[in-house]
């Protein structure tokens, strides 16, 4: 878990990160566009991002700040990684915007 000062940082003082989440949300929603049968739930979910990509934008964030990967690794996280926690977390964030 990370210190306090961190998560403030994280959550506040980090706009290189938001932005970089951001980005890995539009790539999550091209991802879910780009299966054969997806799931309406998760469908919804990309095209609220397409919409507006800010749209629910420091909900999404604040927690996936949670995830383990980005607990682990901080700002050193991989785009690849950014991007497996984002859809680790869109069963989640679909069900929340009902």
């Amino acid at each position: 878990m990370a210190d306090l000062q961190t998560i403030e940082t994280y959550t506040i003082g980090n706009p290189v990160f938001r932005q970089r989440f951001a980005a890995a949300r539009v790539q999550a929603a091209w991802n879910i566009i780009d299966e054969a049968t997806p799931d309406p739930d998760h469908l919804a979910w990309a095209k609220k991002i397409f919409r507006d990509y800010a749209a629910d934008l420091q909900f999404e964030y604040t927690w996936f700040l949670s995830h383990t990967l980005v607990q682990t690794n901080g700002a050193n996280i991989s785009d690849a990684d950014m991007v497996t926690a984002v859809e680790s977390f869109i069963d989640d964030w679909s069900a929340s915007a009902a």
